[in-house]
């Protein structure tokens, strides 16, 4: 697949649409907003890896199905779920080069009878310290990423590509608190901080204590999402 100019590649090889669905309600997840986008194309269509990076807490649960979770060379983090199975490149700790097939489109999981797609979400490094609502927008990224550009990160030291043509949309404003950021996606309790510390080949590093950490929830409308 083509890369933009700072090694970015669409998620997804092949025929595919999406809409901004950030924020929308969702019940069954932390702080009930959606921390991303879905990306509906062929059951099987290839799901790639967004950047160079590293493979981890790659696994089931009931929210997400199948799902993973990669980290870029300057620490920020994509999730992926809902896959239909796993590429043999999807291992704990392994590194990817962008483009990597890492599965494949699916409905698995809370998606379970929904159209076959792939939701997508992007955690700036500059806002983990928010645990799980440290996601924004993804729609700009990807919009970008299909036309071969690029954008920089939302986030304070967030990383920014060379050659960035704008900014993506920011995350919300409205902060709430939460002591445990796994509670939305089914991950052990500190999943997120693994992408901070090496991992085992299993990925299962030591559990980080849970703390009372500050969340963004955007209020960008109530429209409904069909993934987590």
């Amino acid at each position: 697949p083509l890369q933009t100019p700072g090694g970015h590649v669409f998620p997804v090889y092949g025929p595919s649409s999406y809409t901004d669905t950030f924020g929308a309600f969702r019940g069954d997840v932390s702080g009930g907003w959606h921390h991303g986008d879905d990306i509906f194309a062929p059951l099987g269509a290839p799901i790639l890896a967004c950047a160079s990076g590293t493979v981890f807490s790659v696994g089931w649960n009931p929210v997400g199905g199948n799902r993973l979770w990669l980290r870029d060379g300057a620490g920020n983090l994509y999730y992926y779920a809902h896959l239909s199975a796993f590429a043999p490149a999807a291992v704990n700790g392994n590194q990817v080069a962008a483009g990597t097939v890492l599965g494949f489109v699916g409905n698995t999981g809370d998606a379970q009878g929904t159209p076959y797609h792939l939701h997508f979400e992007i955690h700036p490094v500059g806002l983990l310290g928010l645990g799980y609502d440290g996601a924004v927008d993804p729609t700009g990224y990807l919009t970008a990423w299909k036309h071969l550009q690029d954008v920089s990160f939302d986030g304070g030291s967030a990383w920014a590509p060379h050659g960035a043509i704008g900014t993506a949309p920011k995350s919300g404003a409205i902060l709430i608190s939460s002591s445990d950021i796994s509670n939305a996606d089914g991950l052990d309790p500190g999943s997120l901080q693994r992408a901070l510390r090496p991992i085992s080949g299993e990925g299962s590093p030591p559990a980080v204590a849970s703390s009372r950490v500050q969340r963004r929830k955007p209020a960008n409308g109530q429209a409904t999402a069909a993934g987590p």
